[in-house]
């Protein structure tokens, strides 16, 4: 087994490079995933492996990413969670700002610092490193597959010749 260090936005990569990804809202398939390729038993089987790892470093990060939208968001009458992206500017009297536009008054938007405080946390908390423990990879392992994927995080995982 060897160490590699990892940025946490990596785990989320390579948990897709592995099992692969799809839209969640048209079920495009953005990544096949290595599991998904016809490979042999025991590359697949360690490949499963460092999923299982994967996925409990990304548990933890999923609740520290809840915190910080905890933290951030609003809370609607029905208990939903957003931080929008755009807010209604107000004035010195708290007052909602209009601006006319098409000939009709509307509010006038402003970058929400909400969603602002919320990236800026959530790009320091990808961006922290985290140690992974995995079986290195030989690149013939993956001879077989012809993809048009683009493996990142996995290439990092293949021995060096």
């Amino acid at each position: 087994m060897e160490k590699i260090v990892l940025k946490l936005g990596e785990y989320y990569s390579l948990e897709a490079e592995i099992n692969g990804s799809k839209n969640q809202e048209t079920n495009e398939v953005l990544i096949t995933g290595l599991l998904n390729e016809k490979i042999k038993l025991t590359t697949k089987y360690w490949l499963d492996d460092l999923l299982n790892k994967v996925t409990v470093e990304k548990t933890s990060i999923d609740k520290l990413k809840d915190g910080l939208v905890i933290k951030y968001a609003t809370v609607d009458e029905n208990g939903n969670y957003s931080i929008p992206f755009t807010v209604d500017k107000l004035n010195e009297k708290n007052e909602i700002e209009m601006i006319e536009q098409d000939g009709v008054q509307v509010p006038l938007k402003v970058v929400n610092p909400s969603f602002i405080g919320y990236q800026n946390e959530l790009n320091e908390l990808l961006g922290q490193e985290k140690e992974l423990e995995y079986r290195p990879f030989k690149l013939e392992e993956f001879d077989n597959i012809v993809t048009t994927d683009n493996y990142k995080v996995i290439f990092k995982l293949i021995e060096k010749i």
